[in-house]
């Protein structure tokens, strides 16, 4: 099967700390691929490398090659021109701590999938109660969504990223330990 990710001779350097170099990896579509390292050793940035979130640091400099395949064509994301609010919408991350936005759980679908698809309100509702079921929160939270996203746990919190991610409906979605923050019954949910 033809890989979806194809990383060769990737090297990545903060200032004149490099964090990873030479690094090879191939990944086939429908399939999870797990990066496994210690603490430091540059996992996350590898995911970030993937849709160019590296680049937000100014020290940051990236060299090698990431092809992705996105609808059905290669592109390779340093050299090809790329527009990257879309690259992060195909390559949506979920990060390893919660980041949602200070506004009601409805809001936190509302304002990426309006401000990055231009769905309308009744789009944006059948994505948002999808991705809430996929992510096994809507039986928890159906009856407060317009309460703020802050209120929800820490492992709601996690579980709302994963959904809001998966809402974009991404060909590639990158997760940088989804199950940090979630007990042992949601953890088995997420990753079934």
């Amino acid at each position: 099967m033809e890989p979806v990710v194809d990383i060769r001779d990737l090297s990545v350097s903060f200032g004149a700390r490099r964090v990873l170099h030479g690094l090879s990896l191939r990944a086939s579509p429908g399939e999870i691929t797990v990066v496994i390292g210690r603490s430091g050793s540059g996992k996350t940035t590898l995911l970030r490398a993937i849709n160019r979130l590296n680049e937000l640091f100014p020290s940051a400099r990236t060299e090698g090659s990431i092809r992705l395949r996105l609808d059905g064509r290669w592109i390779d994301v340093n050299r090809d021109r790329v527009d990257t609010a879309d690259l992060r919408r195909r390559a949506a991350m979920v990060f390893q701590s919660p980041n949602v936005l200070p506004v009601s759980i409805a809001r936190n679908f509302a304002i990426p999938l309006r401000l990055a698809l231009g769905l309308g309100a009744a789009a944006i509702r059948e994505r948002m109660r999808k991705a809430l079921a996929d992510a096994d929160l809507l039986e928890e939270v159906e009856d407060r969504l317009e309460e703020s996203a802050l209120h929800l746990s820490g492992g709601q919190q996690q579980r709302l990223c994963l959904a809001r991610a998966l809402a974009l409906e991404p060909e590639i979605l990158l997760v940088d330990e989804p199950t940090a923050s979630l007990d042992f019954k949601a953890t088995r949910r997420i990753e079934a």
